[in-house]
């Protein structure tokens, strides 16, 4: 039988000069052991995309910051640039039944 972990993407919106950030999907599930993908995506071109985490009951946790050159890893979290230079994705590889909570990212504007 295969274990089913909720991972929540929430929106974010960044108001200065009407950009905005958005996250997709907005609800994952996903098996345990499986590769989790999240994505963010901001209206212009972004300097780094920093993504955190929140479980259940707890605060913010950070985990990483995706510049728009290179990946980068923290443990089982990989974030990626992706090609057009406003979006980045979250990889948990892995997945366990402790990732289950919420997933936010935020961007540092040009």
């Amino acid at each position: 039988m295969k274990l089913q972990i909720p991972l929540v993407c929430l929106h974010l919106y960044f108001s200065c000069c009407e950009a905005q950030v958005d996250q997709s999907p907005q609800s994952l599930v996903t098996g345990e052991g499986e590769v989790s993908t999240l994505f963010c995506a901001f209206t212009s071109k972004y300097q780094t995309f920093h993504w955190y985490q929140q479980l259940p009951g707890r605060g913010l946790t950070y985990l990483l910051a995706v510049s728009p050159q290179e990946n980068a890893t923290e443990q089982r979290f990989v974030g990626q640039p992706l090609g057009d230079g406003k979006r980045s994705s979250l990889h948990i590889t892995d997945s366990q039944l402790g990732d289950s909570g919420s997933y936010l990212c935020a961007v540092a504007a040009q």
